[in-house]
């Protein structure tokens, strides 16, 4: 599959320099193989053998899954998984580390990702018609909720709508509500805003950790809130924000996985149960925009795997989701 602008250099750049999706499957490729691959493990063997094949072969499953289609359960997948890291890489090299807020580094990674999206999308359409014999779109919009003069008063950062609308597929419709947080050695979490945001989005309700270390350059990590609230109230001292340790987002079994990761094995899996979901896309976008007026995104993403206009949901162009008020003086 060629797209018109080669991700092979970036994706090189980062297993040489073990950047972005590296480092994670290092330190947690056992979780991700019991996570995502547990069908291809051969448990007649002893656990510690599994683990030590895992341990020693990580890298080159990394560099399999970036290179093979046949990795993933539907090729148009594969696609999107590269899109994904490209986004992730370009984040990275871009803007990681800096000092700028997370809202700003939000707004660069959603954009990147909505580029990345734009440059595979007509070899995304190619290869659904060569699946489905039938016109298969790729549907994406970055709606800046933030231009649209509204006071935000405890808001995450931002929220993912994704649409799965594909011929041997379930048409369902999954949600993620995401505060995004820095981290070096701890990242600092607000405990008010992490009840608000669990009260607010329950199982919708998810972290995105941006790695500010300079040697590790780790992919945004998504972990669910609820996990880290178990965390939290493990530590028993009081106060109005909890720190949360290095390796407690990168190194737990239960830690952050990547987000291009996330997106494809849980965003896009019509059979997770673990995650917000809708059978219409009004009822999501309903959800993030009018379930609490207080608790309003910044951001939100939406993305519509098959394209909205030939599924049943009264919706002709995706742009006409999050709508604005004209601009006034």
């Amino acid at each position: 599959m060629k797209f018109r602008i080669s991700f092979e250099k970036d994706i090189n750049s980062m297993l040489k320099k073990n950047i972005g999706l590296c480092p994670y499957f290092k330190k947690n490729n056992h979780y991700f193989f019991d996570k995502y691959f547990d069908s291809l493990i051969d448990y007649r063997f002893h656990p510690r053998l599994i683990h030590r094949f895992i341990s020693r072969n990580s890298l080159a499953y990394l560099r399999y899954l970036l290179k093979d289609e046949s990795s993933f359960e539907n090729p148009l997948f594969f696609i999107l998984f590269k899109a994904f890291v490209y986004a992730e890489i370009k984040f990275i090299v871009n803007y990681i580390p800096q000092n700028s807020h997370e809202e700003r580094l939000t707004g660069h990674l959603i954009s990147g990702i909505e580029n990345s999206l734009a440059i595979v999308s007509d070899s995304f359409m190619q290869k659904a018609f060569q699946l489905y014999n039938s016109k298969v779109e790729l549907n994406f919009h970055y709606a800046d909720l933030s231009s649209n003069n509204r006071e935000r008063i405890t808001g995450a950062d931002f929220g993912l709508i994704f649409h799965i609308n594909l011929p041997d597929y379930p048409e369902k419709v999954n949600v993620a509500i995401i505060q995004s947080k820095k981290f070096n050695r701890h990242a600092t979490i607000e405990l008010n805003q992490l009840k608000d945001l669990s009260h607010f989005a329950d199982e919708a309700a998810y972290y995105c950790f941006y790695d500010m270390n300079s040697q590790d350059c780790t992919s945004p990590l998504i972990q669910k809130a609820n996990i880290i609230s178990s965390i939290i109230e493990e530590d028993e001292e009081s106060g109005m924000t909890k720190s949360l340790k290095r390796e407690i987002i990168t190194e737990r079994y239960n830690s952050g996985i990547p987000l291009s990761l996330f997106l494809i094995f849980e965003m896009l899996n019509p059979s997770n149960d673990s995650i917000k979901s809708f059978s219409n896309i009004w009822d999501a976008k309903r959800f993030i925009d009018n379930r609490n007026k207080e608790f309003q995104l910044s951001r939100v993403l939406t993305v519509s795997v098959g394209g909205v206009l030939n599924a049943n949901q009264d919706l002709r162009d995706i742009s006409d989701l999050f709508s604005f008020n004209k601009y006034k003086d």
